[in-house]
Formats: structure tokens, sequence, C-alpha cells
């Protein structure tokens, strides 16, 4: 008999509901050929705890929903490991679901959630975002929700991400290091203020000259941009992402171009590979392990305070630049 039940074993063994439960919790003042006989219809039917059921009855739930969108991007996927890992670490355990277009979906999983947790935390892409809608529908659910990096938000958990620090501090850096003409290669909004930033913050007689081509921000991109790179004059470019820079640091390698006397080369993302490759990538790293602290820090809380935080991103100065 497959997922058999509290009420089920107790049948079976002809004890009540109360000595199989104590048996089951390891609790003392049962006697022992009781006990084994609990303990051995129970290996043999595969009983397992309904744990949602245990939860409601304790009003202890130590079960976190996640609800992610659907990307392949490595740091959405760094920031979920970290978060996973951290739950992991206080004794909550992660309820992972998707999140997509569809209401009734979405409606469907948090029907079934409804129970098991009190926590959900949104981390939906960058790209993607939240609709409104799927705000909605969350609020009405009993549930303390955590937003991560969606602002707009009001009544709730926000915790969101500072680009502009990290950028700022990496765009001073190139032109503290004497470079001359800077060229950014991206179109991602998010970054436009940390840019913006470093300009503002060098004197006039010291600014250098700021290029911009705008394009897609994948691994292909970054390559096919080589030959336009390098005929810009550029002695140092911002990629809005690592994987975009990694691609031009091959196309560099392909063609003898040396890393960083000629120019300079600095991305976004902090992505491991980054890290791997030769000269190692200088990158504007995300807070992943600050900001999963702070949503334990919440699911931890009484609840009786909305946080709304935001956190800096990094910059990491390695063999690039």
């Amino acid at each position: 008999m497959a997922g058999i039940t509290l009420k089920q074993l107790s049948e079976l063994s002809g004890l009540s509901i109360r000595t199989v439960s104590r048996v089951l919790k390891g609790q003392a003042h049962v006697v022992p050929e009781k006990r084994d006989l609990i303990l051995k219809l129970a290996h043999e039917h595969r009983y397992i705890p309904n744990m949602a059921a245990r939860n409601l009855r304790l009003n202890r739930k130590n079960i976190v929903g996640i609800i992610c969108a659907n990307t392949m991007i490595e740091v959405s996927i760094k920031k979920l490991h970290d978060l996973e890992t951290q739950l992991e670490t206080c004794g909550c355990y992660p309820l992972i679901g998707r999140l997509d277009g569809d209401p009734a979906k979405f409606r469907h999983m948090l029907d079934e959630w409804s129970g098991v947790t009190n926590h959900v935390v949104v981390m939906p892409s960058i790209t993607e975002g939240i609709t409104t809608e799927a705000v909605e529908i969350l609020r009405e659910y009993p549930l303390t929700t955590i937003f991560i990096d969606q602002k707009g938000i009001e009544g709730c958990h926000t915790l969101t991400i500072n680009r502009a620090t990290g950028i700022r501090s990496a765009i001073i850096h190139l032109i503290r290091s004497g470079r001359k003409k800077i060229l950014r290669c991206g179109d991602i909004e998010t970054r436009d203020s940390g840019l913006a930033a470093a300009f503002e913050a060098t004197d006039l007689a010291r600014r250098p000259e700021f290029m911009q081509i705008r394009r897609n921000t994948s691994f292909k991109d970054g390559f096919e941009l080589g030959p336009r790179i390098m005929d810009s004059g550029a002695d140092a470019v911002f990629f809005d992402t690592d994987r975009m820079a990694l691609g031009f640091m091959n196309y560099a390698a392909a063609h003898g171009i040396s890393i960083p006397d000629r120019i300079a080369v600095v991305g976004f993302d902090d992505d491991n590979s980054g890290r791997m490759i030769y000269p190692a990538l200088s990158t504007v790293a995300h807070p992943v392990e600050e900001l999963n602290r702070a949503v334990i820090a919440i699911i931890r809380s009484d609840g009786t305070r909305t946080v709304r935080k935001s956190f800096d991103t990094k910059f990491i100065r390695r063999a690039s630049s």
C-alpha cells in the first residue's frame, strides 16, 4: 500500500492514532513491542508524514516558496542557488515554482502551496519583470511576499539592487588608469545611471571621450562586434553583460589583440566563466549573499514591519583592466 496515512497505519496496527503518532515522532512511554510493530508497518507501507497538515497544526511553516522566471541567465541561477543554500542552513526548505504568463496556472500553483508555506520569494528575471496581474493575484493569498529587484510595488517587502554603484566604480577606475576613449557596448537601461555618475564625478579636463554601440548582449554579439570595437579607437570598453565581454575577449584572442594593454575590458554580472578566462575578466558583481541574508531575516522576523531596502553592486578588478 503506497502513500499510507496515519489513520490507516493506526487501523493496521490496531493501536490508537495518538500512540502511532508518538512512536513516529520518537516520543517515549510506548511499549517496545508496540513501537516495533508500528515502525515495521510504517517501513513496509512507506509511510510519509503529511508535512502540510503537520505544519498547519503546529503553525510552524519552514517551507519557503520561491517563484522564478523561466531563464537560463547565469546570475539568476546563482541568486537562486545561494538562496536555497541559505534557507537550508537555517532549517528551511525551498519550494520552487515558475513564473509564466498564464494567470490560471499561477493561481493553481498558489492554491497548491496554500497551507504549506507562509512566505513566497518572487525572483523574476531582469528582462521579464512581474506583471501587475501577477502581483494582484499574490495579494489574494495569505502570504508574506518578498519581491526581489522589482520597483513600484507598494505594501510588500521589496529588496532591490543598485547597479549604478558598481558601474560608477568601474568607469572611474578606467578613467584613473589613464584610459582616454571609453566605449560602452549594450543597451540595458539599468546600466545608464552608473555610467553617467562616473563622468559627472570626473573633472571636465580629465573626462575621456565616451561612445556607445547599442546591441544585444549575448556572447555572439560580443564576438561579432570585435571589428567595430577595434575600429572605434577605444582603449577601454564596458560591456553590459559578462557573456558579451567574453565574446569580445574570444575575438581578441583569435586576432592577437592584447588585453588590457591594447584595450581594457570590464563586464557586468560576475559570471563564473569570467574568472576562468585569461586574462581574468574585471566585472561588476551583484550583492547576492547580502541580498539573500536580508530575505532570511524577513522570513525569521515577526513580519510587522515592511522592509524596503537597496543593495549596492561592487566593482571587482581583475587582470582585464
